[in-house]
């Protein structure tokens, strides 16, 4: 059977233009990788504490993400344009200690914070104008130069500070003339009462943000019907309202028959309402024959595993039980991971040996000789010393998101190698995925205690379900665009432009208005993440930074300012030091001459796991803020769930890992469409 009308695009027109749907544009993106990672951390520690959720725990990891995103903005800036500052941390002290001291000592009464405070600005800019001026002008690695800069800051802090003030800590700036304006405006914070809505317009918000997105990316994916079905566009409304009323009701109910009644009215209401717009929209088409392709079974194989044993993490811990693991773990088991720990290398190198050739072999077994018996200590020493630092709630947590999130990978996987033979199968295998969300929706609702807490999860778990169901729908009932559409396209970019809107203004009621609080700190964050991303994606000059940071000589070559560009990214992260130094200072009213010294590292981080890399001409404003929510959420997430604190920096460092290696597979996919 031809295959013009199969899941798989056909090759029609010119093969040398290759039409590129939404979905391929999305993933190729350099935030995807964040804003996926934002996800998983947010619900790992959602799902595993219900102090997480609560309005107290989102203040108090947006009042850490909210600095941090700040700087992580322009931070980010430089290094897409190829260089560090290590002294963007220490900067926010020195500025913060500046305004302290000239509205406290420079005068009997003190200076108008009017004047402190552009004269900190001023002493940032120059600070920045010289980091990136010595850099120019020598040639040498600005992490060398922005390290002298740190130390040289650092000391006047601590110099200046105790000399005027006798302490590092420098407070009680109140009395200034201005305090009252720059602390509304820095950092203010306005109760709006009780906010019984909030997450009313979050949830309703959160549904038409995925609704409209994939409603969107199908217009552009999708070839158009002659005629639309106007019937078919009723019952897609009728739909939407019913999702909405679940949803609804959903947030209302605490009743466990409640909760089940309008979850699944959600559910259909979402798969209805996209189904049958499609069908309304989109021209049909001609079903694949075919068997299921031994890919599929592999994936479906794991993925079924990777449910197994998610339930079976479930029931094996306590989701209470804040004792470390080896405390936890019977003396046998402890003998079973011991032996395993010490086996694992020596495991990968009989594979190794198997599958390698004379010469390979060769160097195997000299390796088994000399340096296994190490490796396997080592093995086993670092397991033991990782359970002693874990919790079994820990434990707990991890294999259960790991596992969640491997089965529904490996589920896609499948659907995917079907679809190129069998629309039956692929139908079977989405219909499959969709019920695996809905058995683990079920199965974290029942295993929480806090009823609104469990009605969050599992409004969350279904419309994963709907929306994992509705596009298997889809996509197995419709035909696959090869070319351009300019009016589909045109209206699906509307769409999801909307959508976002939708999106972002739910996601920021829920964030600024956590607690019913208006934080100025986070209404900054907000404003210097969609200034940034203009500029770098909209602005000759975002184009300028990209092209510095990619190659400096070839940028200079094409007219390009490089030095002007660089000076003028190291001046914009060294006033953004001075700003986050000033709103600390307005909020708190007080400032240690220490203020920031070493988060430099975390900025650079957030960054990093936000899809920047650290070589330059590559990255995104928008991931690094969320990189920094994702270091934020992770801070505040692991006492919020009652974890062994020295464990934190475990979960922080495989956090990068892995960042840093879907970074980089995003960007080889990236520069492959290119």
């Amino acid at each position: 059977m031809s295959e013009v009308d199969g899941l798989t695009p056909t090759k029609t027109g010119d093969e040398r233009i290759t039409y590129r749907g939404p979905i391929k544009r999305l993933l190729v993106s350099p935030e995807i990788g964040a804003l996926i990672g934002a996800v998983v951390v947010w619900a790992f520690f959602w799902g595993n504490g219900d102090k997480f959720g609560t309005a107290g725990s989102t203040a108090n990891f947006l009042d850490v993400a909210a600095p941090l995103g700040i700087m992580a903005v322009t931070v980010s800036l430089l290094m897409i344009g190829g260089e560090f500052d290590l002294s963007a941390g220490v900067m926010t002290g020195a500025s913060g200690v500046t305004i302290a001291l000239m509205a406290k000592y420079f005068t009997d009464g003190g200076i108008s914070l009017w004047v402190c405070i552009p004269a900190a600005f001023l002493l940032a800019g120059c600070v920045g104008w010289w980091n990136g001026f010595l850099v120019n002008r020598t040639g040498l690695p600005s992490f060398i130069v922005t390290l002298g800069s740190f130390f040289i800051i650092k000391g006047a802090n601590l110099v200046f500070s105790k000399r005027i003030n006798s302490l590092v800590n420098v407070s009680d700036v109140d009395e200034a003339h201005g305090y009252g304006f720059f602390k509304a405006v820095l950092g203010g914070e306005n109760k709006f009462g009780d906010m019984k809505y909030r997450d009313v317009i979050f949830l309703v918000g959160g549904l038409l943000f995925a609704v409209l997105m994939i409603l969107g990316f199908m217009e552009q994916a999708l070839v158009r019907r002659a005629q639309r079905s106007n019937t078919d566009f009723l019952i897609a409304i009728v739909g939407v309202a019913a999702a909405i009323f679940g949803v609804l009701t959903l947030h209302r109910t605490d009743s466990v028959n409640g909760n089940v009644l309008a979850g699944v009215v959600g559910l259909i209401g979402t798969v209805v309402a996209i189904v049958f717009y499609a069908r309304a929209r989109f021209d049909g088409r001609e079903k694949l024959v075919g068997s299921l392709p031994d890919a599929s079974k592999k994936f479906l194989a794991f993925g079924l595993l990777g449910v197994f044993v998610a339930g079976f993490a479930g029931q094996l811990f306590d989701r209470n039980e804040e004792r470390v693991m080896l405390q936890w773990m019977p003396l046998w088991m402890r003998f079973v991971v011991a032996i395993a720990a010490g086996a694992l290398p020596l495991a990968i190198t009989i594979r190794s040996f198997m599958r390698g050739d004379v010469e390979l072999r060769g160097k195997v077994i000299a390796g088994l000789i000399i340096r296994l018996p190490l490796i396997c200590l080592v093995s086993l020493i670092g397991i033991v010393s990782l359970f002693q630092l874990t919790t079994v709630q820990a434990v707990r947590a991890v294999l259960i998101t790991v596992a969640g999130v491997g089965a529904a990978t490996c589920f896609y996987q499948a659907r995917r190698a079907a679809g190129k033979s069998s629309t039956k199968w692929f139908v079977y295998i989405g219909v499959l995925m969709s019920a695996a969300f809905v058995f683990v929706a079920f199965a974290l609702r029942a295993d929480s205690s806090a009823p609104r807490f469990r009605g969050g999860i599992f409004t969350s778990l279904l419309l994963a379900s709907a929306l994992a169901l509705a596009t298997t729908l889809v996509e197995a009932s419709h035909r696959s665009r090869t070319k351009a559409d300019e009016a589909a396209d045109q209206l699906g970019r509307r769409m999801v432009l909307l959508g976002v809107v939708v999106g972002a203004i739910a996601l920021s009621v829920r964030l600024l208005l956590s607690d019913g609080v208006f934080r100025m700190s986070v209404f900054w964050w907000m404003f210097f993440t969609a200034v940034g991303a203009f500029v770098l994606t909209k602005t000759k000059y975002g184009n300028w930074i990209f092209a510095v940071g990619g190659n400096k000589d070839a940028a200079r070559a094409t007219g390009v300012p490089a030095d002007k560009v660089k000076t003028a990214l190291f001046m914009a992260t060294s006033l953004m030091g001075a700003f986050v130094g000033a709103m600390i200072l307005m909020r708190l009213n007080s400032v240690q001459a220490q203020q920031g010294d070493g988060q430099e590292f975390e900025y650079i981080i957030a960054a990093v796991v936000g899809g920047n890399l650290m070589t330059g001409g590559y990255g995104s404003v928008v991931g690094a803020s969320l990189g920094a929510l994702i270091m934020a959420v992770s801070k505040n997430g692991i006492p919020a769930a009652q974890w062994n604190q020295d464990g934190r920096f475990i979960f922080l460092g495989a956090v990068l890992l892995v960042a840093v290696l879907v970074n980089n597979y995003v960007r080889k996919k990236a520069n492959e469409q290119r």
